[in-house]
């Protein structure tokens, strides 16, 4: 079979959704998450209360929100309940739901600029504060649409995303068969993946933009990054999920 090339570590439900288009599925796990210099910052902002509304645009930002509630449960005999919560995609609202934290997941909603639209939309909030877990190197534009809807937005770094040393042995497999023309697909979930598969592919002397791949994006922005490295042809899914992922390969493989 074909391989794809999948820049994430967790790819079961991807490598079902590619399966029925012949690809076999390697993981190259490029980037990995670390804590925040503060890892307590968010259960002290859960704390405060008084929300509107709480955005939630990552499935590790769900996760570090269960995890700051917990913490917070642990030193307080009652909690009061948790404002609306806002889930962007299947994977962080499923990851929501796991940790017993119900959230709203606005129907097309595929990154966290279009979550931020959807809440402005749906909800009066100027005056009123939004709670915002998000990653170090998280894009700004989501706080940016909240601020100019009069919202006091409380920003917290929940985590950081950290690149994978291009010589860890998670990444042998996944590179060596980018290099040698071996991976039918490369996908790719996040702008800060590029950059650090762009260095693991560097470190074995070659270019991003020279490897002989289809290049798959999970959504607009890492699409958009991947351009920036010089990639001009990249297939984008049409909604973060497995299934919008197999379509996007499905778009140009075998070939288009």
């Amino acid at each position: 079979m074909a391989v794809a090339v999948l820049t994430r570590d967790d790819v079961a439900a991807y490598a079902s959704a590619l399966a029925p288009l012949g690809l076999d599925v390697v993981a190259m796990p490029v980037t990995k998450s670390a804590p925040p210099a503060d890892p307590d910052a968010l259960a002290r902002a859960l704390d405060t209360g008084a929300y509107a509304a709480i955005v939630v645009a990552s499935a590790r930002a769900a996760q570090e929100l269960a995890r700051a509630a917990t913490a917070l449960a642990s030193v307080h005999t009652t909690l009061p309940d948790l404002p609306d919560v806002w889930a962007v995609g299947p994977a962080t609202k499923r990851a929501l739901d796991q940790a017993k934290l119900p959230a709203h997941q606005p129907a097309g909603v595929r990154d966290g600029v279009e979550l931020a639209r959807a809440l402005v939309a749906a909800k009066q909030l100027r005056g009123k504060r939004v709670l915002v877990p998000r990653a170090e190197d998280g894009r700004s534009e989501p706080l940016d649409i909240l601020r100019a809807a009069g919202a006091d937005v409380v920003d917290v770094i929940a985590y950081r995303t950290l690149a994978v040393a291009p010589d860890d042995a998670v990444l042998a497999e996944g590179a060596d068969l980018l290099v040698r023309g071996g991976a039918a697909i490369c996908g790719v979930f996040a702008p800060s993946q590029v950059s650090a598969l762009a260095a693991a592919i560097a470190a074995r002397d070659h270019e991003l933009a020279g490897l002989v791949t289809q290049f798959c994006a999970i959504g607009d922005t890492t699409a958009a990054a991947l351009r920036a490295a010089g990639i001009q042809d990249v297939a984008v899914a049409v909604s973060p999920t497995p299934e919008g992922m197999a379509q996007a390969c499905r778009s140009v493989y075998p070939t288009r």
